[in-house]
């Protein structure tokens, strides 16, 4: 599952799943930008992992909140690389949990800024580069809770990642006939600081009663999984969410 020649945007790359993906991108030979929003120290501490390891990245800082920033994003990439051929849209946060009954407006709009409209803004902007070759992968980040619902306190945040779901089928119609791929990945319980924050305390016992397999996931797990969406390997799947969650929900 080679990507060498090939190019790569991960956005949300500086820690977590983020980070995994950009490393395995970089491994499978693509040069990559680290997108980041507010942690520059951490993306740019991934882009030196990458070129320690004989890789090519550069951190790229963008709030993709707003379409003009992801704009400026692309074009930067474009810049320091010259084409883009994939990008990984990870960014995003349940921000915190809240009752349904206690969701103000603010903490709505700003899961569905973060992870929908961040998605929907970097998809509109590497439509006309990989239009344009004709070749391209979009690989969005879902969730199981799209799937399910989600835990209580979380009906923004996994809205959003329905949305997701949502916007990858309808993006891998329209691209389809310029051969460019659209796909979403759906987590379920990963080792990351996501759910250190997000999660139930007794986590252990948790996993065991929700995962057939009894454990969390790695990031390099879902890493994996975008790294072969990204591939030739991958060409004939179009509009597929793939569910990277040790079978806690199967469909």
């Amino acid at each position: 599952m080679t990507l060498q020649g090939k190019t790569a945007i991960v956005t949300g790359g500086s820690g977590g799943i983020g980070a995994a993906i950009a490393v395995a991108l970089a491994d499978a030979g693509a040069a990559v930008s680290v997108a980041f929003h507010t942690n520059r120290e951490a993306a740019e501490a991934v882009a030196r992992r990458i070129a320690a390891a004989g890789g090519d990245a550069v951190a790229v800082q963008a709030d993709l909140r707003e379409r003009r920033n992801a704009g400026a994003l692309i074009s930067q990439h474009l810049k320091c690389f010259g084409s883009l051929d994939i990008l990984v849209n990870n960014a995003g946060d349940m921000v915190r949990r809240v009752p349904t009954v206690d969701t103000d407006e603010a903490l709505w709009r700003e899961a569905l800024d973060l992870n929908l409209s961040s998605v929907f803004f970097a998809c509109q902007e590497a439509i006309a580069p990989m239009t344009r070759q004709r070749w391209g992968r979009i690989i969005n980040m879902s969730s199981v809770g799209a799937r399910t619902g989600g835990g209580a306190g979380s009906i923004p945040y996994h809205a959003a990642k329905a949305g997701v779901i949502a916007l990858t089928k309808g993006l891998a119609r329209e691209l389809a006939p310029h051969r460019v791929t659209v796909n979403a990945v759906a987590p379920g319980i990963i080792e990351t600081p996501f759910h250190e924050r997000h999660s139930k305390a007794s986590k252990d016992a948790w996993i065991r009663d929700l995962v057939p397999l009894q454990s969390a996931g790695r990031p390099e797990d879902v890493a994996a999984m975008v790294a072969f969406l990204a591939s030739d390997a991958a060409s004939y799947i179009t509009g597929a969410t793939l569910d990277v969650n040790g079978g806690m929900a199967m469909y």
